[in-house]
Parts: C-alpha cells; structure tokens; sequence
C-alpha cells in the first residue's frame, strides 16, 4: 500500500471540514469513523460541550507471549494525538483553506500545518501497524482533542474522564504531533488570565480633586506594571506579560468621575513562577506605588500550568538516539514560549508529552502550510520509535 497517498488522501479530507475551536463535531465525527471503520480500532466521539467534540481510541497489542518478549507485570502505554481545532481562516489567503493544495512540496490549507497534517500522518502509522499485523505489547492510544486553540477543554475533559474511571489507564509517555520538527518542546510556560478591577470614588469631574479616578488609578498601575515586569521579561527572568483589554463604565456624556475601571492581563509563567505568587505581587505593587482606590484581582479562564520533562528520560533518549542514528537528525530542545494541551497533560496526569510533528509554517494566518517531506519522514520515525517503545522493558 502505497502510505505517502493515504496519508495525502486523509490530510485533505480534514483540510476539508472546518474544525473551528468549539465547532469540531463533523471532523471528529469523521475521524472517529475512519478509526473504527478503517483501522478496526475501538473509537469513541467524546462530547465535551455544544458542537466541541474530541476523538478516543485504542490499539491493544497481542500481549508478550505472542510477540515473543518477557513478560512484565505491566503493560507499556503510548498515547498519541494532538488537537483537532484550528483557528478561523485569516484574510489574504491565496488558495481556499478548505482545500489542500499542493505547491511542489508544500502543502497548503486551514490546519494542514496545526496540526491536522501531524494527526494524519500519526493516524497513518497506525493504519501501517495494523496492515503489517505488528506485534507489540501494551497498548497505543490515540486522542484528537477539541477546542485547544481556545481553553483547552478538550484536555480538560480527557483529565476528567481518566481521574472519574478507574478503569482509565494513565498512558506512560505521549507523543503530540503538534509543527515542531527541527526542534522537540519538551516542556512550555504556563499562562494565567487575570481580570483586574479598580473601584474609585465618585465626584464631580469639573474638580477632579473630590474622588478617586478609577481610569487614572488603573492607568497609573498598568504603567507601574510594564515598568517592573518588561526588563525582567527583556533579561529573561520573567516570562512575558501582555494587557489584552481595559474599559469603564463609562455610560456617555456625563461629568462624573469614573468610579469602576477594569483591566485583564495576560501572565506567562516559567517555570517556577506561581500565579498566585505573582498575583501577590501585583497587590503590593498597587498598595506601594498607586496607593488609592481598591483593586480586586480574579483568575479567569484559560489557565496553564508550566511543565518541563526532565530531558534525560529514557523514552526521550530513546527517541534522539533513534532520530541520530537512524535519521541523522539532531533536533533542538526547546521550552516553548506558547502553551499547548501538553501542558495540561502533564501536569493534571503525569504524562511525559513531547511536541514533535512534520514541518509547518504560517499557522494562525494566510497560506498555512506543511512541508510534506517532512511528514512521510516523521512517518518513517514514529513507526520505528513506536517499535522501540514497546520493545524497552515498562521502567521497574
């Protein structure tokens, strides 16, 4: 069977259904079926909320016996999958997003990049397993997650279902084929959202002088906030921080002094950095520096916990020592700067998550593309990884 074309053929059926973050049901719906239909595989449509709809499935191996490999008093897990959502279409694109289009070795559509071209390719691999009746022990499970472009419920809800059943087995290791190629994340910052709201005092704005401005306030702060966090950001002891949004209550013409203004603030964080630490920080900077007024701070959704993998974990090594010898390739490690479903994986479950996924580019604008290349090698890597996998004997 020729794989480079099914892998073709499915990554432009999924260009092909639009999968906005909270409008997922007809591209999982279809996966779904392929998985059951095609691969044989036991596959469930997970409902998460309205039309956002995640994919599960499992592929159990034949056991140690069969395989010819000792037996161990438990089995290896692999999980594979990623996201099924993209962003809407930006404006400017060239071709139609909806449809994949082949430019020499690129091809170009809404996801083809992130990250439905890296779900095809890994969906793909497992056709190949089972076509080749591959013998491994343990268990691969694969997952196509919704709504990870917006608040991540989908891996919210996968947490959820393995915590509520203990039936669930947690996986061992994850491979997520998220547009990382040249380079393996193997860890992420965290993000927190923070609605920030200041209450002055009210008067007459003719005399400003009789109460308290809560635009004036708020201003005075973001401006204190940028002082202190931006060179630490710049120095790189801080992660990034970012004022998405402020506003009043401000109702029209009136010569009121505004008594309510809000704020919302986007904190990365690295690892170590705590959000509630920072938020504490924040109280005592308005307190020092502003001074006047009453701030109250929430915690909004989304929130991300930072990660790290500790980069000498044997299914790691494993990996590099496979993509060196065997491919002449040295990815770079690297701590993402953007959070992802991993960082909730790993952190809610414990599972090691990897981003590593077939070359793309121009994802979240115009003329997204993947470099088809690099997913038919990916594919070449990640059927030789998963035969190693379950070859290493489950760690004690």
């Amino acid at each position: 069977m020729d794989y480079n074309k099914y892998f073709m053929d499915l990554l432009s059926r999924l260009v092909s259904i639009p999968s906005q973050s909270q409008n997922e049901e007809d591209c999982a719906a279809f996966l779904a079926g392929l998985l059951r239909d095609d691969l044989g595989m036991e596959a469930r449509l997970e409902r998460v909320e309205g039309k956002s709809c995640s994919v599960t499935a499992a592929l159990s191996g034949s056991g140690p016996k069969a395989c010819g490999s000792p037996a161990e008093k438990k089995q290896r897990r692999l999980l594979l999958g990623g996201h099924i959502d993209t962003v809407s279409a930006a404006e400017g694109w060239d071709t139609d997003p909806l449809r994949l289009t082949v430019k020499g070795d690129r091809g170009y559509g809404l996801g083809a990049a992130d990250m439905k071209g890296g779900l095809a390719a890994q969906v793909t691999v497992l056709k190949k397993l089972i076509d080749e009746g591959a013998c491994f022990a343990g268990e691969i499970e694969f997952t196509a997650l919704c709504d990870e472009e917006r608040h991540s419920i989908g891996a919210n809800d996968y947490v959820q279902r393995k915590r509520s059943d203990e039936r669930q087995e947690i996986p061992d290791f994850a491979v997520f084929a998220e547009p990382h190629y040249d380079n393996i994340v193997t860890g992420a910052t965290g993000k927190v959202l923070l609605s920030l709201e200041i209450r002055g005092t009210a008067g007459h704005a003719a005399n400003p002088e009789t109460g308290v401005n809560a635009i004036d306030c708020t201003a005075a702060f973001l401006d204190e906030i940028n002082r202190v966090y931006t060179p630490q950001y710049l120095a790189g002891r801080r992660a990034s921080h970012c004022i998405l949004r402020i506003g009043s209550k401000y109702g029209g013409y009136s010569l009121n002094i505004p008594e309510v203004c809000t704020a919302l603030l986007n904190k990365q964080l690295y690892v170590g950095e705590e959000a509630e630490a920072f938020i504490g920080e924040l109280r005592e900077l308005y307190t020092r520096r502003v001074g006047k007024g009453d701030l109250s701070i929430s915690r909004e959704v989304p929130y991300y916990p930072s990660y790290e993998l500790d980069r000498s974990h044997p299914d790691l090594r494993m990996l590099l020592k496979l993509l060196e010898d065997g491919y002449e390739s040295r990815p770079e490690l690297r701590l993402n700067q953007s959070v992802s479903d991993g960082n909730i994986l790993y952190t809610q479950l414990g599972i090691p998550t990897l981003l590593f996924g077939p070359e793309g580019h121009d994802y979240h604008k115009a003329n997204e593309y993947i470099v088809l290349s690099t997913a038919y090698r990916y594919m070449d890597m990640l059927y030789d990884f998963i035969q190693l996998y379950f070859k290493r004997p489950f760690p004690g």
